[in-house]
């Protein structure tokens, strides 16, 4: 009697840790990647279309679907 408790009781224990436990920590896990992506996103370097330096994709000038520079690079004033 006592043993098919004890079963009983480590096999509510496996299926609890199953579902419940791990559900939780996808959760955290993908808030935490969630924002590794948005941190590194925001660094992208992207190549100016005339002279080929890089430059992060915060600070470029973007003109007719081109990444440039500068203003003097994307013929803006």
């Amino acid at each position: 009697m006592i043993f098919k408790i004890l079963v009983f009781g480590v096999v509510v224990f496996i299926v609890y840790t199953l579902f419940f436990k791990t559900s939780r920590g996808t959760v955290q896990n993908s808030a935490k990647t969630k924002k590794r992506k948005r941190d590194t996103d925001s660094d992208t370097m992207v190549e100016c279309a005339k002279c080929s330096v890089f430059v992060s994709e915060k600070e470029a000038i973007i003109k007719d679907g081109k990444f440039y520079c500068s203003k003097e690079c994307a013929g803006v004033k």
